[in-house]
């Protein structure tokens, strides 16, 4: 038997309101063909090819009986849409959309889908769009008529109902009359989106995120803020605005270099439909404070490692001068008139910015610094958060953390990431017991245990879930000082990822959460406010496997709800046996409810069977002021327990 003893009246720390959030990176296609809701591929015709040899402009795009199509930029609607479509042939004739990764998408009878398009022609004519598996078969159509329009483009919008289920359908533009028409900015959106949102995400990822319950969400990466060349880098403003003013941006993730299995990733883009205000707003919906994370005048130190001049960083700092008036600044302002115009004219109140993603070395710190000095004068109240590099150990962590011994004050936060083993993860359990408290605080902003080596053989299975929570526990432990943390990547496109293990994987028609998904949800929504103190009295065990790497079979936390009504508490068995428990919190016990995860090392979940790993509920009678508990040979536990 196993006592834990737990004195509620002996606090040991506060807990971080925003200890458990997500991060959103535009990886594995997170945005455009996952989260973000357009089912349209290449919906302007601006797919280009990086080394302008190849003709991307018609990618994701096929024709239909006897329909030409072209692209052409004479006339476009828009400076950042300079690219449009023209359709011409007969009846009967037109075009197909392949959607993301050439899979289409998936219609269930009576869902009602969003259609528009800007179109300019010649002559009155009549088009239908239509959703048609690959033999043909019809399942929602709409026939519309457009006006004459001369040089100028008009835009239609329409819906119609699906009349039946299929997992992959296609959309398709069809002539009713002989001609040509000029089409562009084609879309396609479900109109159950998250909370029915224009331009919305996709209700049913959005729902897992909400889920997690996250205090914070960090976006939109990752790599994709550093991009691979000055053009290719991440700006906010390209961003936010009408969806005729957003340009196209090629996503980094569609390097060859990043594909796992043979896959290929060409059709990787960033329509921007998914942008700042979107993300800004989703954060609301959600009950999450943001945390973007802006360029710092670098490109991905990986590879070309380019670098703004420090006497031309100007351009860098203005854009985040005036992303904060964008996200905080009064309607009447410059950027805060931005915001209203799109529909939102109170703040977003931010408070957190991430200055870089993932880089490293004195020019990180001299760009860092010219920031931080504009920034922490200007916006004061704006919390910074620096990074510590790609690792969580060696020459440029150890530079970082030389740096902040110098520089205390000109960081709110510093940003740590460690993709590892299980056991480097059980190893390090304890590791933020030391750190010196007068140092900026902690983001754990990217971490996943992984368990090989290879990117493409790395598996999201228990034991990997396991030993996540386990450290998870030394992470409540110094909550006080680990201040943020969130699992990395968050989605993964099934059988297109460039990156696993991923929290979430998704397909057309469905989606699942990995065994991590179901210990991040589980930490996240049963935690106080207070870490108090706790014994555990174990009588002489001899440990193995897991456990020993640990040094002790049982992991624990208790926190409490900031009234005392509330414990929590968090037991992640490590041992290969069960665990006879005895819990005695210093207080009576009027109800508890029993959350548990057990499974084998090697278990995984899968759109298959998407709930192998997840939680039991149960709730327990307490005898006597204390509660018996089995915690299952490696489980995560967690009761919740009124007092």
């Amino acid at each position: 038997m196993t006592d834990i003893t737990i004195n509620t009246c002996h606090k040991l720390r506060d807990v971080s309101p925003l200890l458990y959030g997500i991060f959103f990176e535009d990886i594995n296609y997170a945005g455009d063909g996952g989260l973000y809701g357009e089912l349209i591929a290449n919906r302007s015709f601006e797919y280009y090819d990086r080394d302008g040899e190849t003709d991307k402009s018609k990618m994701c795009w096929e024709t239909i009986g006897n329909g030409n199509l072209s692209v052409s930029k004479r006339f476009p609607l828009s400076q950042a849409h300079s690219h449009y479509g023209r359709l011409s042939g007969e009846a009967g004739d037109g075009i197909r959309n392949l959607g993301f990764c050439g899979e289409g998408l998936a219609v269930r009878e009576g869902e009602v889908f969003l259609f528009s398009c800007y179109a300019r022609n010649a002559s009155p004519m009549k088009l239908t769009v239509r959703l048609a598996d690959s033999r043909g078969t019809c399942f929602g159509q709409k026939t519309f008529s457009l006006v004459r329009t001369g040089r100028g483009w008009t835009k239609y919008r329409l819906t119609f109902t699906a009349d039946g289920c299929c997992n992959q359908v296609f959309p398709e533009i069809l002539l009713e009359t002989p001609g040509a028409v000029d089409l562009d900015l084609l879309s396609l959106f479900p109109q159950d989106t998250f909370l029915g949102r224009k331009n919305g995400m996709r209700r049913d990822l959005a729902q897992m995120l909400q889920a997690l319950s996250p205090k914070f969400m960090r976006f939109p990466g990752g790599c994709i803020v550093e991009g691979r060349s000055f053009e290719n880098m991440y700006c906010w403003k390209d961003t936010i605005g009408d969806l005729t003013q957003r340009p196209t941006n090629w996503n980094r993730w569609q390097m060859e270099e990043y594909q796992i299995n043979g896959q290929v990733s060409l059709d990787y883009f960033q329509s921007y439909g998914l942008g700042f205000y979107e993300y800004f707003q989703f954060c609301e919906d959600i009950g999450a404070s943001p945390v973007p994370v802006i360029n710092a005048g670098m490109t991905c130190q990986w590879h070309e490692g380019l670098l703004a001049d420090m006497n031309a960083l100007d351009k860098w700092i203005q854009d985040a001068l005036d992303l904060i008036e964008f996200a905080n600044g009064p309607a009447d302002s410059t950027w805060g008139g931005r915001r209203a115009a799109m529909g939102h004219p109170e703040p977003f109140r931010l408070k957190y910015i991430g200055i870089g993603n993932e880089q490293w070395g004195e020019v990180y710190f001299e760009r860092y610094e010219a920031f931080q000095k504009v920034l922490s004068e200007k916006h004061p109240e704006i919390r910074l958060i620096t990074s510590a590099g790609w690792t969580a150990e060696g020459e440029e962590f150890d530079l970082a953390y030389r740096w902040m011994n110098a520089n205390k004050d000109k960081a709110y936060a510093v940003d740590e990431h460690f993709y590892k083993s299980p056991r480097w993860f059980l190893e390090n359990i304890h590791r933020y017991d030391s750190y010196d408290r007068s140092l900026p605080k902690v983001f754990a902003g990217e971490y996943a245990a992984h368990t090989h080596e290879n990117t493409g053989e790395r598996v999201c299975n228990w034991e990997a879930a396991l030993c996540e929570a386990a450290f998870l526990t030394g992470l409540e432990h110094n909550a006080d000082h680990v201040v943020m943390s969130c699992y990395a990547p968050l989605f993964g496109r099934t059988g297109h990822q460039q990156w696993q293990p991923d929290l979430i994987w998704f397909d057309n028609h469905s989606a699942y959460g990995t065994p991590s998904y179901y210990v991040q949800k589980l930490f996240a929504n049963h935690v106080g406010d207070v870490l108090v103190e706790t014994r555990i009295s174990e009588d002489g065990e001899t440990l193995s496997g897991l456990a020993k790497i640990a040094g002790k079979s049982l992991q624990v936390s208790s926190t409490l709800s900031e009234n005392g009504l509330r414990l929590y508490v968090k037991l992640v068995n490590l041992a290969d046996t069960p665990k006879e428990v005895r819990l005695c919190p210093d207080q009576p016990i009027s109800h508890c409810t029993f959350h548990e995860i057990a499974a084998g090392l090697e278990a995984v979940n899968s759109h298959e069977t998407p709930e192998n790993v997840s939680p039991r509920v149960s709730e327990p009678l307490p005898r006597d002021g204390s509660l018996l508990l089995t915690c299952e040979p490696y489980s995560v536990n967690v009761l919740e327990l009124d007092l």
